[in-house]
């Protein structure tokens, strides 16, 4: 598990404040704590320091009372372009009444003055957590995403190749069989690579006719140089010729996978 200091460094903060001394003493502080740390004058430019921040912003603390822009105003622009951004308002205890317009914008947490760093720290924290539980949910929501997408690509794949008429399959870039219909399942039966076949062992290359070889050029492997080149290929099953067709098929990250056709080499 990480510790305090390990999920706060990760964080990118923007602190805002027209008061140089509170500036300092907040520079002092903080950077100790999170791993980044930018300063700003007033909220028109704490906004543009956030719009043009390389790095997204993780937590924006700003305080009210500012000339220009006043904090809650630079908070509200900041909530439109994201409503999840996370935000820590300073506020004087006249200034109470900015709270319940800070509550319908979003604002997570409120320090009222003087600031206690016993306490900003403990709110960071806090906020630091949260980001990291948002990062783990979205990262599990994408590979959840993603395997959604991988099942019906290969369950597309699939259905494909058991509605093709003739010996069929697919194959990956590195070329393993990875799903095969029933033609090509019976054509391959009774033959010394039936096993390795079924447990999917047996590759492409372990087919093909030696004589009709093309190699694996660096930039290219075999399979692309048949596609672009147009050449026949064969490949022997129980001393019986087929000629080989390849369809290349791009999926999600431009992954590569083939779709290989046997038809009987009649000449």
């Amino acid at each position: 598990m990480q510790n305090t200091l390990e999920i706060t460094k990760k964080l990118n903060v923007l602190f805002v404040d027209d008061e140089e001394m509170i500036r300092e003493m907040m520079n002092e502080v903080l950077s100790e704590t999170v791993g980044h740390l930018t300063l700003a004058v007033n909220g028109k430019e704490g906004l543009d320091i956030y719009t043009n921040s390389l790095r997204p912003i993780d937590i924006v603390i700003t305080d009210q009372t500012m000339p220009i822009m006043k904090g809650l105003d630079m908070l509200t622009l900041i909530k439109e372009i994201n409503p999840n951004q996370k935000c820590i308002m300073m506020t004087a205890h006249s200034e109470a009444e900015y709270m319940l317009r800070a509550i319908e914008i979003g604002i997570e947490h409120f320090l009222i003055k003087p600031i206690y760093f016993d306490k900003l720290d403990e709110i960071i924290l806090d906020l630091a957590n949260k980001i990291e539980e948002e990062k783990l949910a979205i990262e599990y929501e994408r590979k959840e995403r993603l395997d959604q997408v991988n099942h019906a690509f290969t369950y597309s794949l699939d259905m494909l190749v058991n509605n093709i008429p003739i010996p069929s399959m697919v194959i990956d870039q590195d070329d393993n069989i990875l799903i095969y219909n029933d033609e090509l399942a019976c054509l391959m039966a009774g033959t010394p690579k039936y096993q390795q076949f079924l447990a999917k062992e047996l590759k492409l290359n372990d087919l093909k006719d030696v004589s009709n070889d093309h190699g694996h050029p660096q930039f290219c492997d075999w399979k692309e140089e048949v596609i672009q080149l147009g050449n026949d290929l064969n490949c022997t099953i129980d001393s019986i010729s087929y000629l080989v067709k390849i369809k290349k098929i791009v999926a999600e990250k431009l992954t590569r996978v083939y779709v290989v056709c046997l038809i009987q080499n009649t000449l």
